[in-house]
């Protein structure tokens, strides 16, 4: 049986507890759980495991349209994670990505493709571009999901969270 998770690493001390709001990213040497809630939102962890480095961004919509740089937007915010990264691992760093999110849960869809859905084809398609190779992705159905990433190690743990079901909530059941 093992120890119960304490958030500590052995060697490193107690790691940094970390709530990601939607338009933000995380990018640090210092050891962090990172945790996010998912809906048709995406996130994108990058790692360096030689350095053991991750960071994590949570985007809300695939393609900034204009002039606007906001993390909101899941191009601008790859790019700065990618740099940020850089700027900790260096220039060559092997980074690799996992994608998360992406859910059909807003009734909302443009051209064929719920939010969600091209949240992630422009996550993928972004990543592509920069030659980072995505070596985990959990991403579409109908529920959200809570994600946490360790960023010493990269590892990421998912839970997921039960769609909501509005039929059932105006029914009072």
């Amino acid at each position: 049986m093992s120890p119960p998770d304490t958030g500590m690493d052995d060697d490193a001390g107690p790691a940094l507890q970390v709530y990601l709001l939607p338009g933000l990213m995380h990018c640090a040497i210092t050891p962090s759980i990172v945790t996010t809630v998912l809906g048709s939102c995406v996130s994108v962890c990058l790692t360096d495991r030689v350095r053991s480095v991750s960071g994590i961004n949570h985007f809300i919509l695939p393609c900034s349209e204009g002039e606007e740089a906001s993390l909101r937007y899941g191009n601008i915010a790859i790019d700065h994670l990618t740099a940020a990264m850089r700027r900790i691992c260096g220039p060559r760093a092997p980074l690799e990505a996992k994608v998360f999110g992406g859910a059909e849960v807003l009734p909302i869809s443009t051209q064929g493709m719920s939010v969600g859905a091209r949240n992630v084809a422009a996550a993928m398609a972004r990543l592509a571009h920069l030659g980072i190779p995505v070596v985990a992705r959990r991403t579409g159905d109908k529920g959200g999901m809570l994600i946490k990433l360790v960023s010493t190690t990269g590892e990421v743990l998912v839970r997921p969270i039960a769609p909501c079901n509005p039929a059932h909530q105006r029914a009072g059941r």
